[in-house]
């Protein structure tokens, strides 16, 4: 009788052990991966990414109706590296994301730019992407990347933007950050 209960509670205890040093639950994308939209959502953000403060962000989007609902900048770049949220509450299915990005599209028909659909952990979304014209350099222009989704069935629109001449420098660590989104 003792030799069963001494034999369960170490079966028992070796499989709390084992349990413990069970990683797969927390990938490196987890680990890493930074809360956005109060928490409804995660990202993960390349290094050097900090949350933009209040007074920087009205600054930069001085419309209030245009203006993301949370901003990511690389400190470091002075606000020409952004990675926007903006969450509305217009109603949006993830059916209706091509259609929408078909009427983005047009509405932007001027900068060329260039509609892609995507899928990203296991939710279909749309990509946008186009220079616009930058309006503190005329010689350069703003990279724009949106990613259109629907999160809580209403429009999340995330956005990697970044002057031309660091487009080459950051671009693909924007790609990857949009590709890593969770909700």
């Amino acid at each position: 009788m003792k030799y069963r209960l001494l034999v369960s509670a170490m079966l028992v205890c070796s499989t709390f052990a084992l349990s413990a040093c069970d990683s797969s639950s927390n990938s490196a994308a987890d680990v890493n991966s930074t809360k956005i939209l109060d928490g409804k959502a995660t990202i993960v953000l390349p290094e050097g990414y900090k949350k933009m403060p209040e007074e920087m962000l009205v600054k930069k989007y001085t419309l209030e109706a245009q203006r993301p609902k949370e901003v990511w900048y690389v400190e470091s770049e002075g606000g020409k590296v952004t990675m926007a949220f903006s969450m509305t509450a217009n109603p949006m299915k993830e059916s209706q994301l091509a259609e929408f990005a078909g009427m983005m599209k047009k509405q932007f028909g001027s900068f060329s730019p260039e509609v892609s659909a995507v899928t990203v952990n296991g939710k279909k979304m749309q990509r946008l992407q186009m220079t616009t014209p930058d309006a503190d350099d005329a010689e350069g222009g703003i990279y724009n990347l949106m990613q259109i989704s629907s999160l809580d069935n209403k429009l999340l629109i995330t956005t990697f933007n970044s002057t031309a001449d660091l487009k080459d420098k950051y671009s693909a660590a924007g790609v990857e950050a949009l590709s890593s989104l969770k909700y």
